[in-house]
């Protein structure tokens, strides 16, 4: 516990680099967040069924982004440590094999989700009401996912340069064009039909396409790496078993976190609809919580890949300390906040008060939850970015799948706690893994993991 407690002393080192970095991506994760929250928020006046019929279909579909994110996450590492490591002519390989990569690779889920979009819903234990309503929305909006596994690999690049603003662009016009197709298809202005759910999917495939043309622009502009002359001769078959070793389990700590939330709802679905339809506001809320220590684990990630390229490992090892800190202390602030003004807040989508009662209690968890969920996102952010990425997706799977979800289950149902229970089950595995991580850094075991 001594070496717990000096983890969290402070070291004198700069955060301005920190913040430059940090600061489009926050702006760019608050549009996705807030624009998220203000379709919830649509949708619950549509009907509160079709809240938890998107809400449900949203985890099946976050699940793909995890799966192209085996290589956009691995690219972004790998260029992140050549340019400290100054070699920077084999940058353009890794570009050509992640674009051909995430494309592929987008077109085999997006095949999926067109083919199966009634048994994936089936399989979350979604009453059929519900996945009626979803069904129409999975099959068009996943069809689009290969434009999504592009335009992710491109704001990875950008991110790895630093050029953090570019990449803000290309996510900010896919948002506002989605909201605009989103109040076209809700509330069919101008004598237009409504389009319902279906045309949330619709708007979500237009809005996508026209940023993926902006994402092209961009990239040739800010980097000087132009899609259209990308050649064949560039892929590099060794290249992509490089970005594979380090996106395969760097992604996938995030792809067993998202694939563990569907079985959670999995189990809230068979508590009923209120509960369901809770859980999916919960879930829209806490998304803003955490939002300042996700931007900044980005931050940190980047700058900590330049370090270890450059053979700076104390200067890494300090700033992922300092950059845990900071983030706990602004989490802290917003989660206590988010609970003292729950009422309200919950009033902007509902006043049933079933649902308010349950998210009091919630989000009382929320506040220890948020502290364990804010060390974890940076210190597996800064392990990947070392290299060091086997430990956290092991840390991920062992604690997530052995203990989390079999308490979930046991807290929600058996001990009749519901979602509260749940939420207890995952303030205990944020707060294990994070001691475990902590652990991991101090041990300097990472110092020998990158190989550029």
């Amino acid at each position: 516990m001594e070496k717990i407690k000096n983890f969290f002393k402070s070291s004198s080192i700069s955060d301005k680099e920190l913040l430059f970095l940090s600061w489009p991506i926050f702006v760019e994760l608050f549009l996705r967040v807030f624009i998220g929250n203000i379709n919830v928020w649509m949708i619950s006046q549509y009907s509160e069924s079709a809240v938890a019929a998107v809400g449900a279909a949203n985890q099946l579909l976050n699940l793909s982004g995890f799966i192209y994110g085996f290589i956009t996450v691995g690219a972004q590492i790998i260029i992140a440590q050549l340019i400290g490591a100054e070699k920077r002519e084999q940058i353009k390989q890794v570009i050509s094999t992640a674009l051909i990569g995430s494309f592929i690779l987008g077109i085999i889920i997006s095949l999926i989700f067109m083919m199966f979009p009634e048994q994936l819903l089936y399989f979350m234990n979604l009453p059929e009401n519900i996945v009626e309503i979803g069904v129409s929305y999975v099959q068009i909006y996943g069809a689009s996912l290969f434009i999504t596994s592009i335009s992710s690999a491109i704001i990875a690049v950008l991110r790895s340069h630093g050029q953090t603003k570019a990449a803000l662009i290309i996510p900010t016009i896919a948002i506002v064009f989605a909201v605009i197709g989103n109040y076209f298809a809700l509330y069919g202005p101008f004598g237009l039909p409504h389009l319902g759910v279906e045309g949330l999917a619709i708007s979500a495939v237009i809005s996508n396409f026209i940023s993926l043309i902006f994402a092209f622009i961009i990239l040739n502009r800010v980097i000087g790496f132009n899609i259209f002359k990308l050649q064949f001769k560039d892929i590099s078959f060794v290249m992509l078993k490089r970005i594979l070793t380090l996106g395969l389990p760097s992604s996938g700590e995030n792809l067993s976190y998202t694939a563990s939330q569907v079985v959670v709802t999995m189990i809230v679905a068979s508590l009923g609809e209120n509960m369901l339809v809770a859980k999916s506001y919960v879930t829209a809320i806490t998304q803003f919580v955490y939002l300042f220590a996700a931007s900044l684990g980005q931050g940190n990630q980047i700058m900590i890949g330049r370090n270890v390229g450059a053979k700076e490992f104390d200067r890494a090892y300090n700033r992922g300390k300092r950059t845990v800190v900071i983030a706990m202390m602004f989490t802290a602030v917003i989660s206590i906040f988010t609970w003292l003004a729950i009422e309200p807040i919950m009033h902007i989508f509902t006043y049933n008060p079933e649902i308010i009662a349950i998210a009091k209690v919630v989000f009382f968890v929320d506040i220890f939850l948020e502290l364990g969920r804010t060390v974890n996102m940076i210190m597996v952010g800064s392990l990947n970015a070392t290299g060091d990425v086997k430990f956290p997706l092991i840390c991920s799977l062992i604690v997530l799948w052995i203990i989390s979800l079999p308490f979930s289950y046991l807290l929600a149902i058996p001990v009749h706690l519901g979602l509260v229970g749940v939420w207890l089950a995952y303030a205990i595995d944020e707060g294990l893994r994070a001691v475990l991580l902590i652990k991991r850094w101090q041990s300097g075991i990472w110092r020998s993991k990158s190989n550029i």
